[in-house]
């Protein structure tokens, strides 16, 4: 019960994630050139890429820091492209555009790494049906988020007003926010690390 845990991000929704689950653990920064990685695998499929991220972040943490580290990376595939953060409140428009009515699916995979060797992976791919959504549905829709929105795949935060934007959502909850939870508390019950007594 003794082994670090640390998260690979300094994203807010996982850090709470995790909190609220009364997990003990520390975040850092992963340090990954996420738009090089990109890039160098343009010809990958977009969960080649979501999978790698996860994999090259936990696994530059777990260089410099002891015990079980987790990574994390979400992607949207939209028509098998992969769909990059909005850069700007335009960008996120126009990428409501492209959504509006259409099936598109989150890629959330987190991985655990201990000494720079990825000892578990789990893949949750989210089948999100969005809603038709006119131009000034989209306008009332961004006027009505903070700049924070720009940083989420899918300028959506399934938690808060971007539930208002789906006809239907992918079943995990958790993995959609950023991280896998269910299965990752799989992982760390059947390595003793929950509970004080949980069995190891």
């Amino acid at each position: 019960m003794n082994t670090q845990i640390t998260l690979a991000s300094k994203s807010q929704t996982r850090s709470r994630l995790l909190t609220n689950a009364k997990i003990k653990f520390k975040t850092v920064d992963h340090g990954v050139d996420e738009d090089e990685i990109k890039l160098s695998m343009s010809d990958s499929s977009p969960e080649e890429i979501v999978i790698k991220l996860a994999e090259m972040k936990a696994l530059k943490a777990s260089m410099s820091n002891d015990g079980l580290v987790i990574g994390s990376d979400q992607g949207l595939d939209l028509n098998g492209k992969l769909v990059n953060k909005a850069k700007n409140f335009d960008e996120a428009h126009e990428q409501l555009k492209s959504m509006s009515g259409k099936e598109h699916t989150l890629i959330t995979t987190t991985v655990v790494a201990r000494e720079n060797n990825i000892i578990w992976k789990y893949v949750d791919r989210g089948k999100m049906k969005m809603r038709i959504l006119d131009e000034e549905v989209i306008k009332e829709y961004l006027e009505s988020v903070d700049e924070k929105i720009l940083g989420l795949v899918g300028v959506y935060a399934i938690e808060e007003e971007g539930i208002k934007l789906f006809e239907r959502v992918g079943s995990d909850l958790f993995s959609i926010q950023g991280i896998s939870m269910i299965p990752l508390t799989q992982f760390l019950w059947d390595n003793g690390m929950l509970f004080e007594n949980n069995g190891h």
